[in-house]
């Protein structure tokens, strides 16, 4: 929603009624009071078991203060019963309008996304418009809403979050200033490249403008967390998800991984002769570790020595893997059975999907690199088919045979291996695993692969 100001701040649906916050005041001060009469309880019985001649001033005084309490507790009981019966009042006189006064919005039953899907489709246009106009914000969060609608509501967060923080910016540079904090810093950075990103071309991006999507873009705290789509998600026969490993912020790692992930498009519409079969999304939605290892003094010696750093440690997976797993049952439900769902990840983002995928049936495949662990050991338990998962792993990458979450993957039975080395190859029928390049042979000399990515040329095998 807007303040006065015109800033948005977050203001998540549902959006309450009037009778229903006067209720839950109710509720709230009642359990308060609850709590305040069984505490006071307690003083006025242990003071009854202290009244003694030698401190007859302790008692008088301490009985005094007990009977104001009964009398405060007794009034603000009798505040409970009067705020039940205004809420009663105005569920009948005017229970369609919210604290503010204001029409009550709609608001989906949960925020699973086939409900939030189907609630979105079941309003009007006009009410659609309100939603987006006044909770901006959770409409550019809401896993279900379609594409097109989120890309609108996080624009304007995203303008109005640079705005908010204009005074943190150099007039002349146009640069965070010195005394902006390093949090401070990294983040309104990344908001001004998103802006560039998404009003300008940017070189080695090869998606233009008009095809790129800001998916997500939540600023409530640090870092800053975003998703885009570079393609038409909801039209396309193949989807990439794609979550980056440690070290990752917008302002870090938003123009690398989007050049990787148009060269991984750009490759996928040359297999499938049409360069609209796919879209990918790079999803920036969670605290990624800041660090991989840092250097420590080994005791008094002054020595430094390595040791591990943030991405050792499997709570930032933890943390992510809510998020993601809800991120990809909302595209499931945007694309529908049909398309092709591929989750890819690296390093530690690879991880974040082995748990995600425990909790979510929405991908067909799953394509890690430089995985340090699934935190699983079967296919199964991530509800993948036999033959669904892929790994690239560098022949001097130690952290894909560290198996610090839940193993070594390359052990998962199942899985299969590709290159990590670009090359120039030819391929299956038109296909290729998890849009990833690798080694092949022609159809005529090998049997084909199993199914990695639908293509309109040719039937998958």
């Amino acid at each position: 929603m807007r303040t006065d100001e015109g800033v948005l701040v977050a203001s998540p649906p549902p959006n309450q009624s009037l009778p229903d916050a006067l209720e839950q005041a109710a509720a709230e001060l009642h359990e308060v009071l609850e709590r305040a009469t069984s505490t006071h309880l307690h003083y006025v019985r242990q003071g009854a078991g202290d009244r003694t001649w030698a401190r007859i001033n302790d008692a008088v005084s301490g009985e005094i203060r007990a009977r104001r309490t009964d009398v405060s507790l007794y009034a603000a009981g009798l505040l409970v019963e009067q705020l039940r019966a205004e809420a009663a009042d105005a569920r009948r006189r005017f229970g369609d309008v919210d604290m503010a006064g204001q029409p009550v919005l709609p608001h989906p039953p949960s925020e699973e996304p086939a409900e939030v899907a189907a609630w979105w489709a079941g309003l009007s246009e006009a009410d659609r418009d309100e939603v987006i106009l006044r909770e901006t914000p959770w409409v550019g969060r809401a896993d279900g809403l379609p594409v097109d609608v989120r890309h609108r509501a996080n624009l304007d967060v995203l303008h109005a979050e640079i705005e908010r923080r204009s005074h943190l910016l150099d007039p002349e540079s146009e640069e965070p200033h010195d005394q902006a904090t390093e949090e401070e810093k990294r983040d309104l950075r990344g908001l001004l490249k998103l802006r560039r990103f998404f009003t300008e071309e940017v070189k080695g991006v090869s998606v233009p403008v008009a095809d790129r999507r800001l998916y997500l873009l939540d600023a409530r705290a640090y870092p800053l967390r975003c998703a885009f789509v570079l393609g038409d998600l909801e039209a396309a026969d193949n989807v990439v998800v794609h979550v980056p490993g440690a070290t990752t912020t917008v302002d870090l790692r938003l123009f690398r991984e989007s050049r990787w992930l148009c060269a991984l498009r750009d490759e996928a519409g040359r297999l499938t002769d049409d360069p609209t079969s796919t879209a990918v999304m790079g999803w920036f939605g969670y605290h990624a570790p800041y660090d991989i290892a840092v250097r420590r003094a080994l005791g008094d010696s002054g020595v430094k020595v390595l040791v591990p750093g943030e991405a050792s440690d499997e709570r930032y997976a933890r943390e992510a893997a809510p998020t993601l797993a809800r991120c990809l049952d909302g595209v499931r439900t945007l694309v529908g059975p049909d398309t092709r769902l591929v989750a890819s990840g690296h390093s530690y983002g690879a991880s974040c999907l082995g748990l995600a995928l425990q909790t979510s049936t929405a991908a067909d495949a799953l394509m890690v690199a430089g995985c340090p662990g699934l935190f699983a050991n079967d296919l199964a338990s991530m509800h993948l088919e036999p033959g669904q998962l892929w790994a690239a792993v560098a022949p001097a990458d130690v952290v894909a045979l560290l198996g610090l979450f839940g193993g070594d993957p390359l052990k998962i039975p199942g899985i299969k291996l590709i290159s990590p080395f670009a090359r120039t190859v030819s391929y299956y029928a038109g296909v290729a695993p998890c849009c990833a390049r690798r080694s092949g042979t022609s159809s005529t000399s090998a049997p084909a692969p199993p199914r990695s990515m639908r293509s309109r040329r040719s039937p998958s095998p």
